[in-house]
């Protein structure tokens, strides 16, 4: 009777070894085809409406700077009117910055209402085209994002919070 017992110890024991080996497997195959089947993550492009240089922007767009502990700055209108489907905004990027910056502008919900694409140091946008204009006033935040130049690996973001304005026409 007691080698009954040890035989089917055996057993159980053999089997619960081929399970515990199979899940593993099973694991590192799901793992390996998770890293194979990422879609390659396509880097932003740069804005081809950027400027260089300084920008001559007009007193009443509250025109500031937004200095961001990790060590760069950006400039960019506080005041923000659409007139159409533009809102100039002004987004500099000083020619002391390291980093290169792009700029989302969204509504409460998070949707985007526009963006630039990436600007170096000593670059400005004046103008972001918006993807869609709400039908009135509306609470947005302009949301900055720096990345280290050539390996796109993100340097922080930085959030303001302002209305956009709806400029009627006619």
């Amino acid at each position: 009777m007691s080698s009954y017992i040890c035989d089917k110890r055996r057993i159980i024991l053999g089997i619960l070894c081929v399970l515990c080996c199979l899940s593993v497997t099973v694991m590192v195959l799901t793992v390996i085809k998770t890293i194979n089947d990422k879609e390659p993550v396509m880097p932003p492009a740069f804005d081809p409406s950027a400027v260089t240089g300084i920008p001559n922007v007009p007193e009443e767009l509250g025109y500031s700077s937004i200095e961001v502990e990790q060590g760069y700055k950006a400039y960019v209108c506080g005041n923000l009117f659409a007139n159409s489907r533009n809102a100039d905004i002004y987004f500099t990027s000083p020619e002391t910055n390291t980093v290169w910056l792009l700029l989302h502008l969204t509504d409460e919900k998070g949707t985007v209402l526009g963006q630039t694409g990436i600007i170096r140091p000593g670059e400005y946008v004046k103008t972001l085209t918006l993807n869609m204009v709400p039908d009135k006033e509306e609470s947005v935040k302009l949301k900055i994002i720096a990345y280290k130049p050539e390996t796109y690996t993100s340097m922080g973001t930085v959030g303001l919070n302002t209305i956009l304005k709806i400029v009627k026409q006619g």
